[in-house]
């Protein structure tokens, strides 16, 4: 019997860098480790790395911070340049496919296709001509950067992610009580810079955008304000409860207000979001409507105090916030506090390489 080892994934971010291990169980996981670290000072400018060298030390810092010991690791692209959405392809073979991916791309992927590593996966028939095709792709520059970080921490990486399909994976795809081929879903990945926002259809991947509002912003937002330092203004943000707002009656909180005009930001732009959604299925002829009944949070900025409760009433969808150990295939094994919001992403990618050892 083949012995399957534990499994390493290594969250890149802008704030903080986590790194999980989990190992199999049953038909699940068990998370037994947890380190992190936080991410030196413009190390990342746009999901590039600047300095591999200070970025390995401090992921270095992140394993030894969870007494993580291994070689290999699944890491995660990440940013504004990478891309990822289902598209219409003639209908071919697979290996047609992988041998005429580049010229099809080219027609959606942004920026040189020679530049960009790029990869197709068949999802179904579209029509009697056409079918469905994933496509994911990420700059070869950025890519190399977070492969020369985690050379620098003595790492291989085995697998190269991309953030939204780790996030999926940990949330939707491992956990039993979703039915991901039967309903739709939202996703907004609240970062530390910046929020990603995926619409995933019935298993499909149909958009997948970033907007430049993340958890530092508010924290910023906080600073200027009331003149604090970054510590003070992070302390304050954690007391503050966005639920406040919709009592019906006028809150005399002038932090609380603060924070409000700039979720109402992420609210506009989610809102456009879904008003773009709905003008590309009007626009696609006999298309069957994508109608999102669920938007899940998760991400470090998603542990803001009713948070998903605040967006839910301006929205008028159902929000939930969830973190790794809502899926209850995933077992807390290393006495991690919370539901594990800010781990969605490492589970996913540790996740990620129990697949493709098993």
């Amino acid at each position: 019997m083949a012995i399957v080892r534990a499994s390493m994934g290594v969250d890149i971010g802008h704030s903080m860098i986590k790194v999980v291990q989990v190992d199999k169980s049953g038909a699940g996981w068990k998370l037994t480790k947890v380190g992190t670290a936080p991410t030196p000072p413009d190390v990342l400018r746009d999901g590039n790395v600047t300095n591999p060298e200070e970025l390995g030390a401090a992921i270095k810092q992140a394993m030894k911070d969870g007494h993580i010991h291994g070689g290999h690791a699944v890491i995660a692209a990440a940013g504004g340049a990478t891309f990822v959405r289902t598209v219409p392809f003639p209908k071919m073979s697979p290996n047609m496919l992988r041998d005429s991916v580049k010229f099809e791309a080219g027609r959606y992927i942004p920026g040189s296709i020679e530049e960009s590593y790029v990869e197709a996966e068949i999802v179904g028939p579209l029509s009697d001509t056409q079918m469905h095709v994933l496509l994911a792709s990420a700059p070869r520059d950025l890519v190399a950067g977070r492969i020369a970080a985690c050379k620098e921490a003595g790492l291989h990486v085995d697998i190269v992610d991309l953030e939204t399909f780790a996030a999926y994976r940990t949330l939707v795809e491992t956990d039993p009580s979703r039915k991901p081929g039967d309903e739709s879903y939202m996703f907004l990945n609240i970062g530390g810079s910046s929020t990603s926002v995926t619409v995933i259809d019935k298993g499909v991947f149909v958009m997948n955008r970033t907007m430049p509002v993340g958890g530092n912003t508010l924290t910023e937002a906080l600073k200027q304000a009331f003149k604090l330092e970054t510590v003070d203004a992070e302390a304050g943000k954690t007391v503050l409860d966005m639920r406040e707002l919709l009592s019906g009656t006028v809150v005399e909180n002038p932090p609380l207000k603060v924070m409000a005009s700039q979720v109402d930001d992420l609210v506009r732009e989610v809102r456009r979001s879904l008003n773009y959604l709905q003008t590309q299925n009007q626009q696609a002829e006999g298309a069957p409507s994508v109608e999102v009944k669920e938007i899940i949070l998760t991400g470090g900025g998603a542990k803001l105090k009713g948070l998903d409760g605040y967006l839910s009433s301006k929205l008028g969808l159902q929000v939930n916030a969830l973190g790794v150990f809502d899926n209850t295939n995933i077992i807390n094994a290393g006495g991690t506090e919370g539901s594990g919001l800010d781990l969605t992403i490492a589970a996913g990618l540790a996740i990620r390489g129990q697949l493709k050892a098993a």
